[in-house]
């Protein structure tokens, strides 16, 4: 993945979380997304990041997110979804998730 690919996944992601991404890890703080340059968010790089990205696509969205190996289905509705087979899991939930939201927001 190129880095203006990840900018721009990462840039929709930030759309959808607004300000602040909620983690709930006792280790971890709450993620301020307002003060980050796009280039330093980690949605494509990390769990922790990408997650609560997950359960917001899941809980507020409606969508359901599945996830095997290293594939990933967002559906939307019976007609509506996006997949993509990745080179890790992390690779797949975070392109399918952006697909969606590129089509969606």
């Amino acid at each position: 993945m190129t880095q203006e690919e990840a900018n721009n996944g990462n840039r929709l992601i930030e759309n959808l979380m607004g300000s602040t991404i909620k983690i709930d890890q006792e280790d971890v703080k709450d993620i301020p997304l307002a003060f980050l340059a796009v280039e330093d968010m980690k949605f494509h790089e990390s769990w922790k990041w990408l997650m609560p990205v997950v359960t917001k696509v899941e809980e507020d969205l409606g969508y359901s997110v599945l996830i095997q190996d290293n594939f990933c289905r967002v559906i939307v509705d019976e007609d509506t979804g996006y997949e993509h087979e990745g080179e890790s899991k992390l690779d797949a939930v975070w392109h399918a998730i952006t697909a969606c939201l590129d089509s969606e927001l």
